[in-house]
């Protein structure tokens, strides 16, 4: 009798223990989540102290090309656009840094240098963990000390990212949304606020013997839930073109979907093909 009472409280004593042990490993991962988790904050500058391993090899190149997708997002042409005219891939440098937990979702974040002889750059890049989708990717971060200073900063709100973009002759916002594992452009209204902008340029026929003006940067589609939807027509600057391109497709709740054409008035124009958001093949 004596050896069970022995039994019971040893049994006992081994659960309490068990449990203490338990709860103490939840509170841990719970205090690492909330230390990361992000609801409603500024990013305006980098954690030197967080900044990790330096990224190297086929890895750092995969880097380079979402960080170019991401640039090439915005309508109008970015302030660092004369610096990618040619190849500067060597002088990058790709670092870990922070893992951003917004809405429940994690994402991973870089730090990207560019090494310029006579400027420094530094921004952070986001991405998404979803391979072949372009919109897994989106600066949130830039600074470039030049002769032309530019700054870029945001604010979370929930899984909303407001960008904000000040250069010297310039000041714009931007605005996503994570949804469907996508960082997805976000409309507050069921308009788009500024259709057309930028300087008119003249646009001649093929035949060269008819001409008109036209905005450089134009948007004509429909907003549906906040996000694009149906067919869209889009004037915007192309990195690769080094000027204002038409493009044409549809969008599903935000995300490309279909043939996507980008004409730059060449009759070898690209066509980029995608089912909801994913990137398919490109001719």
């Amino acid at each position: 009798m004596r050896f069970f009472k022995i039994i019971t409280i040893c049994f006992w004593g081994y659960l309490i223990i068990s449990c203490k042990r338990d709860n103490s490993k939840k509170n841990e991962i719970a205090k690492e989540i909330k230390s990361k988790s992000v609801t409603d904050t500024l990013i305006t500058d980098i954690d030197l102290k967080k900044i990790g391993k330096e990224i190297a090899g086929r890895e750092k190149k995969d880097m380079i090309d979402k960080y170019y997708y991401a640039i090439n997002r915005e309508v109008e042409r970015p302030e660092m656009a004369d610096s990618f005219m040619s190849n500067i891939d060597s002088l990058f440098k790709i670092y870990h840094y922070k893992v951003f937990v917004i809405n429940s979702i994690k994402i991973n974040s870089y730090v990207v240098k560019i090494l310029f002889e006579d400027a420094q750059y530094i921004s952070i890049l986001l991405i998404l963990n979803k391979e072949n989708y372009p919109n897994n990717c989106l600066v949130v971060y830039e600074n470039l000390k030049s002769e032309i200073n530019y700054n870029c900063y945001s604010k979370i709100t929930n899984n909303i990212i407001t960008i904000n973009k000040v250069g010297n002759s310039k000041k714009t916002i931007e605005k996503y949304i994570i949804e469907q594992n996508n960082f997805l452009e976000y409309f507050e209204n069921s308009q788009i606020d500024i259709p057309k902008c930028g300087q008119e340029e003249i646009i001649y026929t093929k035949d060269g013997q008819d001409s008109t003006y036209e905005y450089q940067y134009i948007l004509e589609g429909k907003i549906k839930n906040h996000l694009k939807h149906g067919v869209w027509d889009e004037k915007k600057y192309i990195l690769q073109y080094n000027k204002s391109v038409w493009l044409h497709g549809e969008y599903i709740n935000g995300l490309r979907n279909g043939e996507w054409i980008y004409d730059e008035g060449d009759p070898f124009s690209k066509t980029e093909v995608y089912d909801m958001g994913k990137l398919i093949k490109i001719y």
